[in-house]
């Protein structure tokens, strides 16, 4: 048999993603040897490959710019609507740490700007969303921090490689591992800390916390499988919290979904129009397409699935007409200072995305409401009844049960073909696992800490009671606010 080869160094940090290299940093900066796992073969993880930017408060831009915004306002906030089902003491750390990371984050070649936010209904708020300046250049810079952190020999980035046990006898003695051919090393280590951003790519777990894991289209990190939050509970971590998905908008697919931009489908998709859920009955005001948290959290509460409706008239309008509704990721993919789009169309495609889309399945059409309603498996005389109050809502310019705008009530469903998008609530991962002390260290049930572990980023409890909140940016500011408190609460106890 194979003897398990042996590594050696101070802190193993399991996870690349925005609270993994955040801590690699801070360690990289104090000197202090790490080896980094990578589950993938490349560095990165949801922070890098889908976050536009991070909350913070008390920046230096912020300041320049006279922003009056702060602790005070954020604290209460994020505490109240959250029912104080918070870690305070976390919280509190981390908002008043944001502030100073936005300066680190120029430092690792991460340059963000301070600037409103991306989403509609959030143009008025505050400035505290700092958007990366450049998404290209941001994702090219994290490639080469493995470079920076390994140049002198001290430290160690091994991609492909996975922790699956701890050595811990009254102490940590070792990290287990293992490469993706299944050969397993020891990593003798002093501390390590779980950056490995919560479990959405565990079916298990997924499905043991939410009754609609089915129909959740995860466009997060698949590699992230709970491996931190099931090490920390085997060693007696409190894991108690309610499950709180990261639920970021909605798509029909994969393949048609707001980070494709190439189909009408999706473009649709992103506007608010008709909305039923799986009982054919409108359920939200469908504004709500601007706000990606809620939009989310309003397809989980009807099953993680609904479908959009419309008619052949409104594709044929939408195929050779400009019209005056903004599609809600328009802004995300402009780079700052760019002056995003404020209407959709003429969308000379559309037809063609369509049909495509009814092949794959992610469109069904209708000849009439009795055929469409057959296939989707909804009662008819529910979706005849919702489709004849939508149309007197439209014709009336007058919402009266969900107070979509007047200006948004555009299309009536009336002649067939019908189409239906079917739409699943999207999700970038999950943001509940392991409940922590204010430095990031797992606690019992009776609240005392487990000694030389860390846990950062999604795998912590105590900043959302029960759904991601709308304070853009806040889970990736979290991420390397936690990362960053984690390795410089370890050089504190090296000391």
């Amino acid at each position: 048999m194979k003897k398990m080869e042996t590594y050696s160094t101070t802190v193993v940090i399991v996870g690349s993603g925005s609270s993994g290299i955040s801590a690699a940093f801070e360690l990289y900066q104090k000197k202090i040897p790490f080896i980094l796992l990578e589950r993938g073969d490349k560095v990165g993880g949801a922070g890098k490959f889908g976050a536009h930017g991070m909350f913070a408060i008390h920046s230096k831009q912020q300041d320049e710019k006279g922003v009056d915004y702060g602790y005070e306002q954020a604290f209460t906030e994020l505490t109240t609507d959250n029912h104080y089902f918070v870690n305070g003491e976390l919280l509190s750390r981390f908002l008043k740490e944001s502030g100073a990371n936005i300066a680190r984050l120029d430092e690792m070649g991460l340059p963000v700007t301070v600037e409103q936010s991306e989403q509609k209904p959030h143009l008025n708020d505050p400035l505290v969303y700092h958007k990366f300046n450049n998404f290209k250049d941001k994702m090219a810079s994290w490639d080469k921090l493995p470079e920076k952190f390994t140049a002198d020999g001290i430290n160690q980035v091994l991609t492909n490689t996975s922790a699956i046990d701890l050595d811990y006898d009254n102490g940590l003695k070792a990290v287990i591992a293992a490469d993706n051919q299944g050969e397993k090393l020891r990593i003798e280590t002093k501390k390590v800390i779980f950056a490995d951003g919560g479990y959405c790519g565990n079916a298990k777990m997924m499905t043991t916390k939410y009754d609609d894991a089915d129909e959740l289209l995860n466009l997060g990190e698949h590699k992230s499988d709970g491996t931190g939050i099931r090490l920390s509970q085997k060693l007696g971590a409190n894991t108690y919290h309610n499950p709180v998905l990261f639920a970021h908008a909605c798509a029909p697919s994969s393949t048609i979904n707001p980070m494709a931009r190439d189909s009408s489908v999706e473009t649709l998709t992103n506007l608010p129009l008709l909305w039923v859920d799986q009982t054919a009955n409108r359920f939200v005001n469908e504004d709500i397409v601007y706000d990606f948290a809620l939009w989310g959290n309003a397809a989980h509460n009807v099953g993680g699935k609904y479908y959009v409706i419309l008619d052949q008239n409104t594709l044929d309008y939408f195929k050779n007409n400009e019209v005056n509704l903004e599609d809600s990721f328009e802004r995300q993919f402009c780079d700052v200072g760019e002056i995003p789009r404020t209407s959709v169309g003429p969308l000379p495609n559309i037809q063609n995305d369509f049909d495509q889309a009814i092949k794959s399945g992610e469109v069904v059409v209708g000849k009439n409401v009795e055929d469409l309603a057959h296939k989707l498996g909804l009662p008819i005389d529910a979706l005849k009844r919702s489709l004849k109050n939508y149309n007197q809502a439209i014709k009336n310019k007058n919402d009266e049960v969900f107070l979509k705008p007047a200006n948004e009530l555009l299309f009536n469903v009336a002649d067939g073909p019908f189409y239906a998008i079917v739409e699943h609530c999207a999700i970038l991962g999950t943001l509940d696992g392991v409940n922590v002390d204010r430095n990031c260290e797992p606690v019992r049930k009776d609240g005392s800490p487990i000694k030389d572990l860390y846990i950062v980023g999604n795998n912590v409890n105590g900043l959302y009671s029960d759904g991601y909140p709308s304070f853009e940016g806040i889970a990736n500011g979290f991420a390397f606010v936690s990362g960053w408190i984690a390795a410089k609460e370890i050089q504190k106890n090296l000391a």
